[in-house]
């Protein structure tokens, strides 16, 4: 709906719950220097918060850090946090090694609304020259109190309605102008650095956070991100194992010699037990590991790991128990691919970390889904999204419910067993006269559905079907960029 259409009605329904302003009070930007003064510049300040909960028996950390709209927001069990970060206009996920990666529609002004009351970003002194209002809406009682109340509108965000406490200065309770959430702020107290913030904040009467500590850094906000490379020279070439479908390649990890696959479908880093205990790499955590399978499992923290004239700190690896006979014993995934732009030239074998993005070819978007890449993608007539999945050997394989509520797109002619992380599976195959992926069009791609798939969106484009590309992989634009080899060509331009 739109801001004046929003504005109109909630000055109708304000006719019913305000109550009557007295003959004197303070004017709007007396009101706004009072809760300065309270409050301190608390939307310039970096903060940090702490609190702690119990689930299913055991003490969990949660974890903020806020700087005006931006805010990190972690949970933490022992050494091992994930979370979400917000850069004041749309919502990351952070996964065990600090890497963070959009979600999908992750834009979001509502939560840029909440930001901009939660963090008091309305009372900086540019707010309305940045492109912010505010509106004085008078006095409302609620459970027989009168709050002064403002209307705060912070460019495209939600309108929120901010109840101030006449006599602290301080926010007392924000409501969305469609009602659907309300916050309400208690348990106020000084912080250092000459804050005044609330320890106790509820979302809807439900408890939403309740700060054990509260307090201001000196050190500016850093957005988080995951291991950074560094490389000798740029690019970086690998030769991969030409016996194998999959990119595999020569590695070293704590200076003990390995073999890596690249895997567009893992969500961080992982390693084999047998390599794990053979650098007697410290345990931090634990995990849940689903493939084919599923089984709990340890996170340990290993050494740095050189690939050619790249090197990526000590980081977290998930210990994944049944890879060595795959022929690897280390598999980057989305912690690799968020640091640096790579490119597959699987016809000539090779991998390039660092890569430039080629000149020519078809520019397809990226979204993530659980730090996996997901593509659109149509099969012969239906419009989908699977995952772009580099260590799947398979063309296109799609997850088993899937394929069951569309089983015309292509007849099985035969069957094959799989092995994966977790277990073995049987994939269906077939093949489906033409796949289109952003611009371009495959005939005669080779597809299949797994049993027991527990895949990312509904399915995967594997490297059995990037064999006919050069494929530059940027996660950073959120983008794929394929040159064609053979057998695949743009679609052609419809006819206006």
């Amino acid at each position: 709906m739109p801001f004046a259409k929003r504005l109109a009605l909630l000055f109708a329904a304000g006719l019913l719950t305000l109550g009557a302003a007295p003959a004197q009070r303070d004017s709007l930007s007396s009101l706004l220097a009072r809760m300065r003064e309270r409050s301190g510049p608390v939307w310039a300040a970096h903060l940090t918060s702490v609190s702690h909960v119990m689930q299913n028996g055991v003490t969990v950390d949660l974890r903020s850090e806020t700087q005006g709209l931006r805010f990190a927001s972690y949970h933490c069990a022992g050494a091992l946090c994930d979370g979400t970060y917000f850069d004041g206009e749309r919502l990351y996920s952070i996964n065990i090694n600090g890497t963070t990666l959009p979600d999908p529609d992750g834009a979001d002004s509502y939560l840029r609304a909440e930001r901009t009351i939660a963090s008091l970003s309305f009372l900086a002194p540019d707010f309305v020259e940045r492109g912010g209002t505010i509106y004085d809406d008078g006095v409302t009682d609620i459970d027989g109190v009168r709050y002064r109340t403002i209307l705060v509108a912070n460019k495209d965000a939600v309108p929120m309605l901010v109840f101030v406490d006449p006599k602290t200065a301080t926010v007392r309770y924000m409501r969305d102008i469609n009602g659907d959430q309300t916050f309400e702020y208690r348990k106020y107290a000084a912080v250092d650095g000459g804050f005044y913030l609330p320890l106790y904040v509820l979302r809807n009467g439900n408890p939403l956070e309740r700060y054990d500590k509260r307090e201001s850094l000196s050190t500016p906000f850093v957005p988080p991100h995951g291991p950074l490379p560094t490389f000798s020279s740029r690019p970086v070439t690998i030769q991969t194992d030409p016996t194998q479908t999959i990119p595999v390649f020569d590695c070293t990890i704590a200076g003990i010699a390995a073999k890596c696959l690249l895997d567009s479908g893992n969500s961080g880093l992982s390693i084999s037990l047998a390599l794990a205990e053979r650098l007697e790499a410290p345990v931090v955590g634990s995990f849940q590991v689903r493939g084919l399978g599923n089984y709990a499992t340890e996170v340990v923290r290993a050494g740095a790991l050189d690939v050619g004239g790249m090197t990526l700190p000590p980081a977290n690896y998930v210990v994944l128990h049944d890879i060595d006979h795959f022929g690897y014993q280390v598999v980057l995934g989305a912690d690799v691919f968020a640091a640096t732009t790579i490119r597959l030239e699987t016809g000539a074998h090779r991998v390039v970390f660092g890569a430039p993005d080629p000149q020519d070819g078809v520019t397809v978007p990226l979204a993530f889904d659980n730090f996996v890449p997901v593509v659109d993608v149509r099969l012969g007539a239906l419009p989908t999204r699977l995952a772009f999945d580099t260590g799947d050997e398979s063309s296109i394989n799609l997850a088993y419910d899937f394929y069951q509520a569309h089983r015309d797109l292509f007849s099985a002619t035969s069957e094959r067993e799989v092995q994966g992380v977790g277990g073995g599976s049987v994939e269906l195959l077939g093949t489906i006269p033409q796949v289109q992926i952003g611009d371009l069009a495959v005939d005669s791609a080779v597809i299949g559905a797994t049993q027991t798939l527990q895949g990312t969106a509904r399915g995967h484009l594997g490297e059995g079907l990037m064999s006919r590309f050069d494929v530059t992989i940027d996660y950073a634009a959120g983008e794929l960029h394929f040159v064609p080899l053979n057998g695949a060509a743009p679609a052609p331009t419809p006819s206006p």
